[in-house]
């Protein structure tokens, strides 16, 4: 009996035991150990040939470590001693390439494969592989159709390039569509036949079809987003470059004849025509003398009353194809940029009660905030000569030098009627308050309900993004690779800082019935950075401007006038017209930061800043795409190249994990802050 008892419990621990083991076998890890990594690719190693023996020191004799930091295995890419990506690009493999053999690998984000001498249909293994960002089958011999699960399985892949093989069949449409993350999709020179699909997702950049075998009307949705070489060697395709001449005879049906018209019909159209002539004529000229009146008393108007400020037709500061500086404007002028925002004055000081100015105008006071560059009021501003530095995207902006010596910038900031008067000073009085070395605190405010005035101490050197695009003076200020790492660490450190003190964290609610769910994350604390809301000092130190103003703006106006709507999930969220919610958070603000790096290390001008033009380089892609690739020293500014080093090289790597598509992968303002902080104090 005891033998019994003994030989149950010995049992039921075992038991208990195993699935201790399978509820820990159930749990992987972020990062799979050494181990995992160096059986997962000699498995893989056995599967494809390698005649030139390029992998020899993928060996159970090389060190059990693929990522060590003294003798990495060849062809893996690392990072902090984790397996993140292959390069066996031009090693002349072949045979059968064994996905399957990676699947357990969740930190691996990237494959290239190209030119080599893979060939048959694209493995059923490779949907197990889920981790994957970024995979790269170009230029194989890679047959048969592309496999719907490859972006149904793969959730997180944003770069498939299956270029230059002999692929053929029909492009699988809903599960293209399907794929969210998707940025960049490369088919061309392959033999796909069917139609291009007419949906394609929110997020694709970039998308090539071109010298295939495809057929149908090229969906016009599709040829407003990208350029028509996309689609060019398609020779049955009707709307490609090049396209037969039947093309599109064969998908547009024949429109019938109409039936020849009679003589009654024909005069019966000749008088309509004639009276439509008629009234179009008497309505002309209605509008040319109601034109000229109208005219005739604005021109009445502007004699009697203030002129219209002259600088709204000034475009933003510098920039590829930005005009130069304007020349300083003369005292009257100056008045007149003045009187516009606030109205005729009276009175001297920080602060000019309301009163009747001249034409019987109402003038509500300037608050002087901070007196720490002296004082000055209303009246010393509207004396003072003016140069007009720019029109941005939230108001036209100025320099003033008053006779005092005080020279100020002076923003008119307009569509910000969204919160009242007492609310408007209580923000802008927060706003005030902030002292840190990189943020530069607002000096003073005038409020119109109209339009507002905000006040702030002058920087010499104007933006950063004057500085590294638009000055093409001879003496122009050229940054160097110290000058550009210590912007970098300014603009970190004045971020992180309004990030901690604008900052709301994100919080849950309970509804009615109990459950709780998560709020709508809040708006971002800067909501608007980029290097043009960057501004340098004498000794180019970085000053950051236009923050705080999210709370302010006009809710219609707020996708057009802040940059944090360019983030992916917010240029998303506008494509699929989903304004319920705003779609922006704090990793928007991180996002921005992302993009500002990569201008300062690559010293392109960002495409991701213009809205509805061409232009520039999509520095987030190209970055991305070198990071994959190894290549980041290629995409360094010549100016720096040489002298940046490792540092630039990490620069860019950080820049490319603050602008990574989901918000969630992205780090947060402190993190991303503490990473340029290490990166500058090894340099």
């Amino acid at each position: 009996m005891v033998t019994l008892i003994l030989a149950f419990r010995l049992s039921t621990l075992l038991l208990l035991l195993a699935g201790v083991q399978v509820v820990f076998a159930a749990e992987p890890d972020d990062a799979s150990p050494p181990g995992t990594e160096a059986a997962a690719l000699l498995r893989l190693k056995a599967s494809f040939k390698d005649p030139a023996n390029a992998l020899e020191a993928w060996s159970p004799s090389s060190p059990p470590v693929p990522c060590n930091a003294t003798n990495p295995w060849p062809g893996v890419q690392c990072y902090k001693g984790s397996l993140i990506g292959l390069r066996l690009a031009h090693l002349n493999l072949s045979g059968a390439f064994d996905f399957s053999a990676l699947a357990n690998l969740p930190g691996l984000h990237s494959i290239n494969l190209k030119r080599n001498a893979f060939a048959g249909p694209l493995p059923s293994s490779l949907a197990t592989v889920r981790s994957l960002r970024a995979l790269y089958l170009s230029h194989n011999g890679y047959t048969g159709p592309v496999p719907a699960d490859l972006f149904a399985n793969m959730r997180w892949l944003k770069k498939l390039y299956l270029d230059n093989n002999d692929l053929s069949g029909v492009l699988p449409a809903a599960a293209i569509a399907g794929a969210k993350r998707l940025l960049e999709l490369h088919l061309e020179h392959n033999k796909i036949e069917g139609p291009v699909p007419e949906r394609l997702p929110a997020a694709l950049r970039l998308f090539n079809v071109s010298n295939n075998r495809l057929t149908g009307m090229l969906p016009s949705a599709v040829v407003a987003r990208f350029n028509e070489s996309a689609f060019a060697g398609n020779h049955d395709l009707c709307g490609a470059p090049g396209s037969d001449a039947g093309a599109c005879e064969a998908v547009a049906a024949p429109e019938p004849s109409p039936a020849p018209m009679s003589a009654a019909d024909y005069f019966a159209v000749q008088e309509e025509t004639s009276i439509v002539v008629v009234i179009g004529i008497i309505l002309l000229v209605i509008a040319l003398v109601s034109g000229a009146m109208v005219l005739m008393l604005r021109q009445d108007e502007q004699r009697n009353s203030v002129a219209p400020p002259y600088y709204d037709s000034v475009s933003t500061g510098p920039g590829p194809g930005f005009p130069p500086k304007p020349a300083a404007a003369t005292t009257s002028e100056a008045a007149m940029v003045m009187a516009a925002g606030a109205g005729s004055s009276q009175g001297e000081g920080s602060s000019s009660r309301a009163g009747a100015g001249a034409g019987g105008k109402r003038m509500d006071e300037f608050v002087l905030m901070n007196r720490s560059i002296g004082e000055f009021g209303l009246q010393d501003m509207m004396k003072a000569s003016a140069e007009v530095l720019g029109n941005g995207t939230l108001g036209s902006a100025y320099k003033a030098a008053m006779r005092n010596g005080i020279t100020v910038a002076v923003k008119r900031m307009r569509d910000m009627n969204r919160a009242g008067r007492e609310e408007f000073e209580n923000h802008i009085r927060t706003l005030g308050e902030l002292r840190h070395p990189n943020v530069l605190s607002p000096l003073g405010y005038h409020y119109r309900k109209e339009e507002k005035l905000v006040v702030s101490e002058f920087m010499p050197c104007g933006s950063l993004l004057y500085v590294l695009h638009g000055d093409q003076s001879p003496n122009r200020v050229i940054l160097d690779w110290p000058t550009r790492l210590r912007i970098a660490l300014g603009v970190a450190r004045g971020m992180a800082y309004l990030h901690e003190k604008l900052g709301i964290p994100a919080t849950r609610f309970k509804s009615m019935d109990g459950a709780d769910f998560d709020a709508p994350p809040p708006p971002p604390p800067h909501g608007n950075l980029k290097s043009g809301n960057i501004l340098l000092d004498a000794k180019l130190e970085p000053h950051i401007v236009d923050y705080g103003f999210f709370p302010l703006v006009n809710a219609p106006q707020l996708s057009q006038a802040m940059f944090s709507f360019r983030a992916p999930e917010a240029a998303g969220a506008q494509q699929q017209q989903q304004q319920q919610r705003v779609p922006v958070s704090a990793r928007s603000d991180v996002y921005c930061f992302g993009v500002v790096l990569l201008e300062l290390v690559t010293g392109r001008f960002p495409s991701q800043y213009l809205l509805n033009a061409r232009g520039g380089t999509d520095v987030v892609n190209w970055a991305a795409a070198a990071v994959t690739e190894g290549s980041e020293r290629e995409i360094l500014d010549p100016v720096i190249a040489n002298t940046g080093g490792a540092s630039a090289v990490q620069l860019v790597r950080i820049a490319v994990e603050c602008t990574e598509a989901a918000p969630e992968s992205r780090p947060s303002m402190a993190e991303a802050a503490r990473m340029v902080e290490e990166v500058a104090g090894a340099s």
